[in-house]
């Protein structure tokens, strides 16, 4: 039977990636020499499969004396750079309100799909994009590229940035299952299987669990190494509760991978022998929701990002 698990989450959950790149630009070396015809970092987070696209282009100043086409754009490596095919992405003027989101089969012929994007940053030096859209689900996408261009000649290319890496991003999901009840002065199993449902490695990954006053668990921390994209480990955990334990035991859970922490609280029921049950509530556990450590972006492009907890 499975116990449950409340979990605390930290942070809003507006936004997941599964990708990200990010990369920095020098300022002075766009063709004009305005400063907002330079870029001096981008961003973008790609979830594959919400179909989501979020991004930002920085500029070394403001654009509004000297507006430009700004495109932010993920697409395919190949050998003559992150020009390859399906690509997708944003396309602005940087002194309109207004942004588009494309999704693009081949160089020739109209967008596959296209909509409208939220845009925030009008006659900014950060310009930030976000699309959700099905078609923009399920790409093969491994680069990214911004350009700054003249408006009506996208031929006339002020600045470029890229190709940049489109890394995959780790995830953590921690399961855990247990008997419905506890007996005391008993050795019984609680059985954790973590994962990694992200697209990344999960790195020198750690399981740990606190202390409760009459349980003793072995092991109550275990290391699990390195879990590749998709992967998972389970393992038994013996825990026994003494006359001292509390009927409904709560214990303390965190599963980290370097920045990545996925915790919570067991609450474990401990049996009672006297006094007997008088209509207390009927058997069968119920599957714990899972959570994992998420990757959300920087619209800004001030910290590059931080982790937050989201459901699976």
């Amino acid at each position: 039977m499975a116990v449950s698990v409340v979990m605390a989450f930290g942070g809003a959950a507006t936004a997941r990636a599964e990708f990200i790149a990010t990369a920095t630009d020098p300022s002075g070396d766009a063709a004009d020499p305005s400063p907002g015809r330079d870029i001096t970092s981008v961003g973008l987070a790609y979830d594959r499969k919400a179909g989501s696209l979020s991004g930002f282009v920085r500029l070394a100043g403001s654009p509004e004396e000297f507006p430009s086409l700004i495109t932010l754009f993920a697409s395919v490596r190949t050998a003559t750079g992150c020009d390859g095919y399906p690509a997708g992405g944003f396309g602005s003027y940087s002194g309109e309100f207004g942004a588009s989101w494309l999704q693009l089969d081949s160089a020739t012929g109209p967008p596959a799909a296209r909509g409208e994007a939220d845009k925030r940053g009008f006659d900014s030096e950060v310009q930030t994009f976000e699309a959700s859209d099905a078609a923009l689900g399920g790409r093969p996408w491994d680069c990214v590229v911004a350009t700054i261009s003249e408006p009506g000649n996208a031929a006339v290319v002020y600045d470029t940035t890229g190709p940049v890496e489109l890394v995959g991003q780790p995830g953590l999901s921690v399961r855990v299952r247990a008997p419905d009840r506890f007996k005391r002065n008993r050795k019984e199993a609680l059985k954790i299987t973590v994962s990694n449902p992200g697209d990344g490695p999960a790195e020198a990954v750690r399981v740990r669990l606190g202390r409760a006053r009459g349980l003793r668990l072995s092991p109550s921390s275990r290391t699990l190494g390195t879990l590749t994209a998709g992967q998972r480990e389970t393992y038994r955990v013996k825990a026994r509760f003494d006359d001292r334990a509390r009927r409904l035991t709560e214990v303390k859970l965190r599963a980290s991978s370097g920045r990545l922490v996925a915790k919570g609280t067991l609450e474990l029921q401990v049996r009672t022998p006297e006094r007997p049950s008088g209509g207390g509530r009927g058997g069968g556990g119920s599957d714990i929701p899972k959570v994992c450590s998420r990757y959300s972006p920087d619209p800004f492009g001030d910290t590059g990002g931080s982790l937050i907890l989201v459901p699976c």
